[in-house]
């Protein structure tokens, strides 16, 4: 029997794109448990009658907003319900389905199957098309005609929808059913209302878990012991809650007081000590050797108690001493017992932990007795100690405690031989089984040996490079393994090397191999390496000018960097700011002065210069020598000119910056009048012979010294072509009878005397002028400057009036 359906008059619209629904605000909860039988589209979409609407009628399409639907919702009811109905009653008048209502679901089979598919063509609306919406009709009869499966849970039961209970509501259909009177809307199955409200689903309380209910047991519970803050409320809350203290007999305290044992924890700290004290081996010997220990080291002890005092500590340590080397407190009793006992009590000491030697040396307190050992001990005995570092010399010294013992062995007791045997080991491990005691360097070795020169370089670079570190670079031994290395190494190998070290120079600058090597890495490191090297200096320029041999590697920075704006820039401002410091320094005036006139044989020694010329022919340095000289001079001629106007009496009047003075005067470019004149103000103070406590410049060694040497540099100046003369800044500051006052002492002689000898007119006419009437009291006097200015005056006398 078929079921014919109208037809539908829907027109197909074309395709649009569908927007994705708004997320729901009200999520529900559901089980996470699973339908044993598979989940369906019953279960997944809300229930939803879909009979199709008249198509005919366009204006049963109302479209609301999603906010209005749900205020709203009953009076969508009932519209849909109408047309609903009316629409299956036309359709199903002669099938099985006549007598179903909308709600209710189909039974048999002939009823399943008498239901119309519903059409999918897209309805002509405004309002956006639900997404994913099927017809339920038929996932809810099968569900039905299944039946529960066995075993499901109450949680699988399924809700009745929201718009059919409140299709049950309406009071239309609850008077309807209660008068009797029969619908023409299908709604004969309708049970009663108070069948409704009976057979409504109730919502499943869900049980709480075990834990949840302690967690909020202990959280009130620590809520209310918040608000007891005292032990007093605390007392209070116990005596309202009628908690009671558990009361004990007296008798039972007693009892469990003699029978419980004294815990360590509850004693005192000092007592707690004295009881962990207590339980280590050897304790009264410890505690005795210490009480020798404080009684030995004092100086106002007697040799004859302290000969006893060792003979009873050597007795009372005999046997234990590896143990006690080991302890902070009992190694300064061993090291007391070496310093101030005798050779045989040493060679005692030593016999019992001299196979602990290189052990001792890595240990934080007991490497102090091994440098005793190197301080106190026979020649032997040291010879010994470091014979025992054969074979871990590397290991040893790149141990943080080890190096300090490797270091003062070989510094401060080791000869060249056994400083070469130390060495050794870095050259290779041939070297390390086989020593060769005759050679005492390594140019000998490479001498003997050529061939192996490759071999030893590599050896080197492969250690040294584990050497990098700040607290081993300070090491001199280590200095004479780069410095070795680098006199040697070729380019390649040289350039690796100086890339890995440039930035650990300045730790090794304070002994003569460090600071060889600080110059190898600048004259021939890169441009780049340089500019490392120079960065590395910042904050310890003036530390580095006044070291014994840092001052050398600045000298050969000034040699080898064109960049003249950065050495300015890192290096001489540093300079400037601590140039009063630097200039009292012997080697910091070295800086200055190789500044002002570099390499003059005056100041520097032909050594040193041999050594600065092993550098002149480096690959990296393209600027001209002279040039960088003098764009370096040029820098640093205006602040050492204005350094004589600050501190001209401090500089004239001492030995030490009497050739620093010179060198300023006589070899700054720009304009020295202000220095000149700061020197002759001083010059043409009041003069009186023979003082002794303020001292004259013409009359003190070091002052008169600075007029000689400036008075004769005029001559030079005069052939040089330069405007400003000492002579004439002197006698143009000096007042009217100075000139006589000076004939009166040997030395102010001799000054007059040079300013005769420059031998510039306008100089000597000045001189000679003021020197009037003054040949009768040179004849008087008896010293040899008196008498050598008369002969001058003499020679002089057919030239001018005297």
């Amino acid at each position: 029997m078929k079921y014919k359906m109208e037809d539908s008059s829907f027109e197909e619209e074309p395709s649009r794109t569908r927007r994705r629904p708004p997320r729901s605000k009200n999520k529900k909860h559901t089980s996470m448990r699973g339908n044993p039988e598979g989940d369906s589209l019953y279960q997944k979409q809300p229930t939803k009658i879909t009979a199709p609407p008249n198509t005919d009628n366009e204006d049963s399409f109302e479209v609301h907003s999603p906010k209005k639907r749900m205020k709203k919702m009953e009076r969508d009811v009932q519209v849909v319900e109408k047309k609903t109905m009316k629409k299956k009653k036309s359709m199903y008048s002669d099938t099985d389905l006549s007598s179903l209502d909308v709600t209710d679901t189909p039974d048999t089979l002939s009823q399943i199957s008498a239901i119309a598919p519903v059409s999918d063509v897209s309805m002509m609306t405004t309002f956006r098309n639900p997404r994913g919406r099927h017809d339920m009709t038929w996932e809810k009869a099968v569900q039905k005609a299944r039946g529960q499966p066995d075993g499901a849970e109450r949680s699988f039961s399924r809700k009745k929808s929201s718009k059919v209970v409140m299709m049950y509501n309406r009071p239309e259909v609850i008077r309807e059913v209660a008068e009797g009177v029969e619908s023409d809307k299908s709604v004969e199955n309708i049970p009663a209302v108070a069948n409704v409200a009976e057979e409504e689903p109730q919502p499943l309380e869900r049980r709480k878990s075990i834990k949840v209910k302690i967690k909020r047991a202990a959280s009130n519970a620590a809520g209310k012991l918040k608000t007891l803050k005292t032990k007093k409320q605390l007392n209070e809350s116990r005596t309202t809650l009628g908690v009671k203290k558990r009361k004990i007999d007296e008798s039972q305290m007693e009892e469990k007081s003699e029978t419980k044992k004294t815990k360590l924890k509850e004693l005192p700290f000092r007592e707690r000590k004295k009881v962990r004290k207590m339980l280590k081996n050897n304790y009264e010997a410890i505690q005795r050797s210490k009480k020798i220990w404080e009684d030995l080291r004092r100086q106002d002890l007697s040799e004859g108690k302290k000969v006893a005092l060792c003979d009873e500590l050597l007795e009372m340590v005999k046997g234990n001493m590896k143990e006690f080397a080991f302890a902070h407190d009992t190694a300064r009793v061993l090291q007391c017992l070496i310093q101030y006992g005798s050779p045989e009590q040493r060679e005692v000491v030593y016999q019992e932990i001299k196979d602990q030697i290189v052990l001792m040396s890595k240990s934080k307190y007991a490497k102090f007795l091994v440098k005793k050992f190197l301080v106190y001990g026979p020649k032997p005995m040291k010879n010994a100690v470091i014979k025992s570092f054969h074979g871990n010399v590397r290991k040893l010294v790149r141990h943080a405690e080890a190096s300090d013992v490797v270091e003062l062995a070989y510094n401060d007791y080791a000869n060249a031989s056994q400083r070469l045997s130390l060495l050794e080991e870095f050259y290779g491990p041939s070297f390390t089984l086989f020593k060769t005691p005759d050679i005492k360097s390594l140019d000998q070795l490479l001498l003997i040996q050529p061939d192996k020169k490759e071999m030893i370089l590599s050896n080197m670079k492969e250690a040294l490079l584990t050497l990098i570190d700040k607290t081993i670079l300070g090491h001199s031994m280590v200095h004479r393994i780069f410095h070795e290395f680098f006199a040697h190494a070729k380019d390649k190998m040289r350039s690796d090397m100086i890339e890995s070290i440039r930035e650990h120079l300045v730790p090794m600058m304070h002994t003569r191999d460090g600071a060889r090597t600080a110059m190898y890495c600048l004259w021939y490191g890169t441009s780049k390496d340089r500019k490392i090297i120079m960065k590395s200096f910042k904050s310890h320029v003036a530390k580095i000018c006044k070291d014994e041999f840092g001052y050398l590697a600045l000298i050969a920075l000034f040699d080898t960097v064109d960049d003249t704006k950065l050495v300015g820039k890192i290096v001489l401002e540093e300079i400037f700011k601590s140039l009063h410091d630097i200039a009292q320094n012997q080697h910091g005036r070295k800086v200055l002065q190789y500044l002002l006139c570099p390499r003059d044989p005056h100041f520097f020694q032909p050594d040193l210069v041999r050594i600065l010329k092993e550098g002149d022919n480096n690959p990296h340095s393209k600027k001209d020598t002279a040039l960088r000289y003098k764009e370096l001079l040029t820098m640093v001629s205006p602040p050492f000119l204005q350094y004589i106007v600050d501190h001209a009496r401090d500089l004239v009047l001492e030995n030490a910056s009497l050739l620093l003075v010179l060198s300023i005067l006589n070899y700054s470019l720009g304009d020295p009048s202000e220095a000149m004149k700061a020197v002759a103000e001083i010059a043409a103070e009041p003069f009186v012979a023979g003082s002794l406590e303020n001292q004259h410049i013409v009359e003190h060694p070091a002052g008169h010294m600075t007029l000689k040497h400036l008075i004769q540099r005029d001559r030079e100046r005069i052939q040089a072509g330069q405007p400003v003369l000492f002579s004439q800044v002197l006698l143009r500051t000096l007042k009217d009878g100075s000139l006589k006052s000076w004939a009166a002492c040997n030395r102010g002689c001799f000054t007059l005397l040079f300013l005769l000898e420059v031998d510039h007119p306008e100089i000597t006419d000045t001189v000679i002028s003021q020197l009037s009437g003054i040949r009768s009291s040179l004849k008087k006097m008896t010293f040899r400057g008196a008498q050598i200015l008369l002969q001058k005056l003499d020679a002089l006398s057919g030239e001018y009036k005297l």
